[in-house]
């Protein structure tokens, strides 16, 4: 309807910029948080990431997350279930150790925040907080 589609432009005008800010906020994780006990993807140069989400990995993932929320910074763990274990998938037959990779990382992801209203100084305290997790 009308109304919809007047909020769509909106929003697609705002899209640059606010990709533009998730970018930014995405470059600020690559150069502040210490990666010695982390898995941060980089992006390829035939990439251009528009940081819906911002995944690390880390096999210390729940402890990460309870110390971090301790510390009031939220994160979050999508995909905790690989696909082929969700009851969707039952009728396929597949059972855990079939793809090991993928269970590896539905056990060690944790998304960061990186939404575009994020401050520099919020997004110093989630690096921080990271940071002086011990690992």
């Amino acid at each position: 309807d009308n109304l919809q589609a007047a909020i769509l432009n909106y929003r697609l005008d705002k899209l640059e910029d606010v990709t533009q800010k998730r970018r930014n906020n995405a470059k600020l994780y690559f150069n502040g948080i210490n990666k010695q006990s982390l898995f941060i993807p980089e992006e390829k140069d035939s990439e251009y990431n528009v940081y819906h989400t911002f995944v690390i990995q880390t096999e210390y993932r729940d402890e990460l997350k309870e110390y971090l929320s301790k510390n009031e910074i939220d994160t979050a763990i999508h995909y905790p279930v690989p696909i082929h274990l969700q009851p969707a998938a039952k009728k396929l037959g597949y059972k855990i150790g079939d793809f090991p990779v993928t269970e590896k990382q539905a056990k060690e992801i944790l998304t960061l925040p990186i939404n575009q209203y994020l401050l520099d100084n919020e997004l110093d305290r989630i690096i921080t907080g990271i940071n002086n997790f011990s690992y």
